[in-house]
């Protein structure tokens, strides 16, 4: 998968969880501890959001972090490898 599908994916994820809860950014980027502008970066696919964003963004949402890149896993499908024969030797 492209990483600038992912990047966007997760983006789209982090928005919609977020207008579900009904909060503003400005309220999202406080419970999590981040700039707003940089969480209106991140929806937008404009950022690419640090493991460490990624995990306040989690918390803020009440989500862990896998179950937050599950749901990105589930939109986007399985990510495919480059190479099938790494990924399969990663997995054991």
């Amino acid at each position: 998968m492209p990483g600038k599908l992912l990047i966007e994916t997760f983006g789209t994820e982090v928005r919609r969880l977020r207008e579900g809860k009904g909060w503003s950014q400005e309220e999202l980027a406080a419970r999590a501890g981040l700039n707003r502008s940089y969480l209106g970066e991140i929806e937008r696919g404009d950022a690419t959001a640090s493991l460490l964003s990624v995990g306040k963004l989690a918390c803020a949402l009440g989500l862990n972090l896998t179950g937050l890149l599950a749901r990105c896993d589930q939109i986007t499908g399985r990510l495919a490898p480059e190479d099938g024969a790494t990924a399969s030797a990663n997995r054991t």
